[in-house]
């Protein structure tokens, strides 16, 4: 049960936890009334609808991102620092909200077209942003050639499959190879970034 003395702030910790763990679909707001420890008729005074309630939080969650991804793409800088930043960003979220990955998989399973405004309302434009100072660099003889979707999708991809599997593979890492798998996820900082600019960084001779 959780333990947070405003109320409001009660239900929505306790909304994060059953959304995680059934998403929209299968929770229920008695159970969600029930994980706050207070009766569903003040449930129901704050939020009225169990959809209502899945949007402030789908929205806290994805703003979190979505706010830092838009200042880090946007912001008149190297590309490289660029990613950088991004790759900062990803990962101090995911470390403070470690649900995070398995609610949004959830969601992309459930309820893609929702996910799909939110890109394309909060980070389509930003991204927009650093897709063509990728391409500039890629005429200057800077990066080698590659598909932004192609570095996109590698990027997320390394930063957000460690924190999804952590629940299956943190116990495995700490039996086997005495591996704090915290300790690991904080590592990913510097070892995505050194071969994403690896990857695609032309080194001049």
């Amino acid at each position: 049960m959780v333990k947070i003395e405003n109320p409001e702030e009660r239900i929505l910790e306790a909304a994060r936890i059953v959304f995680i763990r059934k998403g929209l679909a299968g929770a229920r707001m008695q159970e969600i009334a029930d994980e706050a420890g207070i009766n569903k008729a003040l449930l129901h005074y704050y939020f009225r609808s169990k959809d209502k309630l899945f949007d402030r939080i789908f929205l806290e969650v994805f703003q979190t991102i979505s706010t830092g991804i838009g200042n880090a793409f946007t912001e008149d800088i190297p590309i490289f620092e660029k990613i950088k930043k991004f790759i900062d960003l990803y990962v101090d979220v995911l470390l403070k909200n470690p649900y995070m990955p398995i609610f949004f998989l959830s969601e992309i399973q459930q309820n893609p077209e929702r996910l799909q405004s939110f890109i394309e309302k909060d980070v389509f434009k930003s991204m927009s942003v650093f897709i063509m100072q990728l391409m500039v660099e890629i005429n200057n003889g800077k990066i080698k050639p590659i598909h932004p979707a192609h570095l996109i999708l590698n990027m997320i991809g390394m930063l957000v499959i460690p924190f999804a599997v952590k629940p299956l593979i943190a116990p495995i890492m700490d039996r086997q190879l005495g591996i704090d798998y915290n300790d690991l996820l904080a590592e990913r900082k510097e070892v995505v970034y050194n071969f994403i600019i690896n990857a695609i960084q032309i080194n001049e001779k």
